[in-house]
């Protein structure tokens, strides 16, 4: 049956008001004036909402539900004659309601409404109620739009892989698709391919596929828009970004920063007191904007801290904010207080670093004592203290991007036993009770110095990173190394990442020299730790705290300090490589001879796919290395030679050679110097240029 159009609809409406008008005009002019005796019980009636708008909907399917409140407002009983959809479109909307045939003053009733568009277009019809109110009919506007254009999912949140949008033509007619383009406020980071073409069959389908490509960190925005004569054009798929600046990848073999889909290797260094030490927002920005032109994009922070900023031995941070608020430690945490940490995280986030968060540092390393940090306030903590307190720091922060969480910090579990383990353990559990998606470590030690977090702690399901702490370099540093890697290896059958080093021997403390700072880096990276890891400078860690400085110098005078830049320069260098694909040369089948040993070793990893070799050598030209440049996988039959300066980042090219036999090399001087060998085939860029 043939509809009224909308026109006719608006005809009969102003011909009725029209007769309206007419109607008071003669009785005026009769001066005919009735007088209704006054119903002290008259009823009313209230319609909420008065009006209900179901938006696109495509042909053939049914929206939500929506539903309308029908009020007896009056003071006497509402007799309801009846309730029916009537319009044009009557036959697109479905009704059931609840009312009964009366309704008492101040009772309620429901009306329920379902969207169904028979056609495409603008969608129209009216609920009409009958009853014995004043105006004896009520009526609510009901509203849609249908169309042919049928979109699966109807939004899109991606990650690595390219995710497709199914477009389906639900109409009795050919669709013309007039375009599809991507809008909004980040609609440069989406891109799309598409097997639509112009027209689409009714019935048929086409797919838009679309892909994440960022030009900034953070959440990212945009929607796909489709123009269309299907009706309710333009239609929209929302498309939302959000992840992680370091998450594991997908087979657990290194971190990735999941915006740019790219592989991460940790350029850290201990801000330890940074939270604490620190009250002036531009000293945290000084500090925050160098460590990013630097490449630093982690940093380790105390959330707390009761034994390594000033005054020492207080729990209070520079605005003198008691975390605590005066109560029991882990316990009532002060709104002012964890806000300061909100604002650190947030700007770091901001130069697209990640804060690894020191949730209370035990300090436990020989004893268990207060001025050494939280091991007597956490072994004399119920369980469900430190499990509410993990549940709190959770909430808070499992919506950032840019974080990790540190479980201890000189935490020895075999010294202390289940009197710290089992309340480090309700701390880690009430973060992860919360916070499901942040990567979770801890800082180990043992009664004769530092260790893998794996070592005590394999066993716990929170655990989802590895790494070392280094004490100290020199004497059996390769020993130190290669069981690290073996064990981290055994421990978890493939099931966790490789490690990184939490913590190595500082700058400005045990005298090391400016060539021990990067020996020590490198030897840690090419020796199994391809993660990367933290830097320290006594001065920066303190932040100026007089408990701990052994430098007498100021933090900002440090942030160029030989130290920071030699891992500045390291950082560039493995970020211009398959840093995610270095295997340690522990059995010198790559570096076959010149090697050396003690401090004067020469530290190699090869990438498991042949590409690249790299290779520190500590004492410079008072050796000559000789590699197997088989080793590199060429299809060119060809590798590019290079020398690498660690203490200023310059490089030298040596030249081109075939990847047969072996080959000897001699650093330029006796400085010492990384030695770059690569496909040449791969044309990659100059060794510490560009990131890959």
């Amino acid at each position: 049956m043939r509809r009224a159009s909308i026109l006719g609809r608006y005809s009969l409406f102003a011909g009725g008001l029209a007769a309206c008008i007419i109607g008071v005009v003669i009785a005026q002019s009769r001066c005919v004036k009735s007088v209704w005796p006054k119903r002290s019980h008259t009823p009313a009636v209230s319609l909420s909402p008065a009006s209900t708008n179901y938006g696109i909907q495509v042909v053939g399917t049914s929206s939500p539900q929506g539903t309308i409140t029908l009020t007896n407002t009056g003071t006497g009983p509402l007799t309801i004659n009846d309730i029916n959809i009537v319009g044009g479109d009557s036959d697109d909307f479905s009704l059931s309601q609840d009312c009964p045939a009366t309704l008492t003053a101040s009772a309620n009733c429901t009306l329920s409404v379902t969207f169904t568009p028979m056609a495409t277009g603008p969608r129209g019809a009216l609920i009409n109620i009958r009853d014995n109110a004043d105006t004896g009919t009520q009526t609510a506007i009901l509203t849609g739009v249908g169309t042919a254009v049928s979109l699966s999912p109807a939004s899109l949140t991606l990650g690595s892989s390219p995710q497709s949008v199914t477009v389906t033509n639900r109409g009795r007619s050919t669709l013309h698709l007039r375009q599809i383009g991507i809008m909004g406020a980040n609609a440069g980071d989406f891109s799309k391919t598409t097997t639509c073409g112009k027209t689409l069959a009714a019935g048929d389908n086409c797919a838009v596929n679309v892909m994440f490509m960022p030009t900034a960190t953070g959440p990212r925005t945009a929607s796909l828009l489709f123009s269309d004569d299907g009706g309710g054009s333009p239609q929209v798929v929302g498309l939302t970004r959000t992840g992680q600046f370091m998450a594991l990848s997908a087979d657990k073999t290194h971190l990735v920063n999941t915006f740019t889909n790219k592989p991460v290797f940790i350029t850290g260094e201990s801000a330890y007191n940074l939270a604490v030490q620190l009250s002036s927002n531009s000293d945290i920005e000084t500090y925050l904007s160098d460590r990013a032109s630097r490449g630093f994009n982690l940093i380790w922070v105390a959330v707390v801290d009761n034994a390594y900023h000033d005054p020492q031995g207080s729990q209070k941070n520079a605005l003198r904010q008691d975390p605590w608020s005066g109560s029991a430690d882990f316990t009532n945490e002060n709104e002012a207080y964890f806000s300061h940490v909100d604002y650190i995280v947030q700007r770091a986030a901001a130069h697209g670093i990640t804060v690894m968060m020191g949730t209370a540092f035990v300090g436990a390393y020989n004893a268990c004592v207060e001025a050494d940090g939280y091991c007597p306030d956490i072994e004399a903590a119920t369980d469900a203290t430190m499990t509410a307190y993990g549940v709190y720091l959770g909430n808070r922060y499992k919506n950032y991007p840019n974080l990790i969480w540190l479980i201890g910090g000189d935490a020895n579990a075999s010294s202390r036993g289940s009197a710290l383990t089992s309340k480090l353990n309700d701390l880690a559990t009430g973060i992860k009770s919360a916070d499901s998606v942040h990567l979770m470590t801890v800082e180990a030690v043992n009664s004769a110095g530092g260790e893998q977090s794996s070592t005590y702690w394999s066993g716990y399901p929170w655990l989802s990173v590895n790494n070392l702490y280094i004490t100290p370099i020199g004497k059996n540093f390769a020993d130190v190394m290669a069981q690290a890697f073996s064990q981290s290896s055994s421990l978890f059958q493939g099931n966790l990442v490789p490690f990184y080093v939490q913590e190595d021997w500082y700058e400005g403390e045990h005298g090391l020299t400016a060539l021990q700072l990067r020996a020590e880096a490198y030897w840690a990276v090419l020796n199994g730790a391809y993660l990367g890891g933290l830097f320290g400078n006594n001065a920066i860690w303190s932040f100026g705290a007089s408990c701990c400085d052994t430098m007498s110098q100021t933090w900002q005078s440090q942030l160029s300090s030989p130290g920071s830049v030699g891992r500045q320069y390291l950082g560039k260098l493995f970020r211009s490589r398959e840093h995610w694909e270095m295997v340690p040369d522990l059995s010198h089948t790559v570096v076959r001879a010149g090697y050396g040993s003690g401090s004067m070793l020469t530290a190699a990893s090869r990438t498991s796919d042949g590409q690249t070799i790299i290779a520190y050598i500590p004492n410079g030209n008072a050796t000559t290395l000789t590699v197997a440049m088989s080793k590199i996988t060429s299809s060119s039959h060809t590798t590019k030679c290079w020398w690498f300066n660690p203490s200023s980042g310059a490089t030298t090219f040596i030249g081109s050679y075939a990847n047969s036999g072996t080959r000897n090399f001699m650093p330029p001087d006796s400085s010492d110097w990384v030695l770059v060998i690569d496909d040449a085939g791969a044309k990659l860029p100059t060794p510490g240029s560009a990131d890959l």
